[in-house]
């Protein structure tokens, strides 16, 4: 019986998963800068090369977050919490607030591109030259999953919501559905992630991406250090399994950051004096019911806000929460982008006092 290596089980997964003008192709684009004209399947001499083992074991050693006075924890959960996020940030930099001044910002699924922006100080400038609730919404559909979604990507999505814990067989079997998914990615993607974050290099040292090996179910987190591009480093972390192609960095498949053993990746801030964290929910048991998760992995947010509560840092959470006049949410309804960015401008004009007083 023959027996796949586990780069030919990828490679063999990917033929199948990532037809079609993906993600996982445009990783040959780095050697000719030509994000938008790859033809032909993945093979092993495009697969570009990062220079250190992304996976991190828990706790994240050594914390960047160590001897570091304001850092930022931008967790993740869809194209909602993406409007959301930019909408507050809208309202705080009217209000004078300046988050770009982060000694370390950590970002997952949609904190990475919204955390990456505000690194390269991109995110005001978009802000300001943009008709914000008129452009911006665009922009966002652009790096949304409009499409009719296919059996394969509903498979993918149920088995999300039917995992109940997040032991690493399980987040393997997410990982396989993910890989089995023929979920195509927007055309022009990456172009346009790198447009919204300003730049193609790695935009600041204080900026951490988290991301999940689909195969192997580790966590991952990229730094300046690992050779990967920031618009790469962000498709991965936003990856969701039947929404989003798996991306490769390096020989990895990767998907999701929210797809792992933590809801937030704090561990990687331990010791910091202050830690600012956005999130889609509360982390009550009650968010899920609200449909306020596209998983039933175990949330792990209000343990890991006390474990830096423990060791001394100061956390303030800022939670999105379901819009106004809403019981529950369709996390998957593209019309709630324009939702989002309103009721989180509105929710950042009303707190701008309480993060100023906390961030100075």
């Amino acid at each position: 019986m023959h027996i796949f290596s586990r780069r030919q089980f990828i490679l063999a997964c990917a033929s199948i998963a990532f037809s079609g003008n993906t993600i996982a192709k445009s990783t040959a684009l780095k050697a000719n800068n030509n994000f938008n004209n790859i033809k032909g399947n993945v093979s092993e001499d495009i697969i570009p090369s990062v220079t250190a083992n992304l996976a991190h074991s828990f706790p994240y050693t050594p914390s960047a977050g160590h001897n570091k006075d304001r850092t930022l924890l931008i967790c993740g959960s869809g194209d909602y919490m993406l409007a959301w996020c930019i909408g507050y940030f809208h309202a705080l930099h009217k209000s004078g607030v300046d988050l770009s001044s982060a000694e370390i910002i950590v970002g997952t699924s949609a904190g990475a591109l919204v955390g990456s922006a505000i690194a390269t100080g991109h995110l005001n400038h978009l802000i300001d030259e943009l008709d914000f609730f008129v452009d911006m919404p665009q922009l966002l559909k652009e790096l949304s999953s409009n499409a009719k979604l296919n059996q394969s990507q509903k498979r993918a999505l149920q088995l999300c919501l039917a995992v109940k814990d997040a032991k690493i067989n399980s987040i393997q079997a997410i990982g396989r559905s993910a890989m089995a998914a023929h979920a195509t990615n927007p055309s022009h993607y990456e172009s346009t992630i790198k447009r919204f974050v300003g730049k193609r290099n790695w935009p600041a040292e204080k900026v951490y991406v988290t991301a999940s090996d689909c195969y192997t179910g580790e966590r991952l987190v990229i730094s300046h250090t690992d050779n990967v591009p920031i618009e790469q480093a962000c498709a991965a972390s936003f990856a969701w399994p039947g929404l989003k192609s798996p991306v490769w960095l390096g020989d990895r498949a990767c998907m999701d950051g929210g797809i792992a053993n933590t809801t937030t990746h704090a561990d990687i801030l331990i010791g910091a004096k202050r830690v600012l964290i956005f999130s889609l929910n509360d982390g009550s048991q009650q968010s899920s019911q609200q449909g306020l998760s596209l998983a039933n992995l175990p949330n792990t947010l209000q343990s890991d806000i006390a474990s830096l509560n423990k060791t001394g840092t100061q956390s303030l959470l800022i939670s999105a929460g379901l819009p106004p006049g809403k019981n529950t949410v369709d996390l998957l309804d593209s019309k709630l982008i324009g939702q989002g960015l309103t009721y989180g401008f509105v929710r950042g004009i009303a707190g701008a006092s309480q993060i100023k007083q906390f961030w100075s």
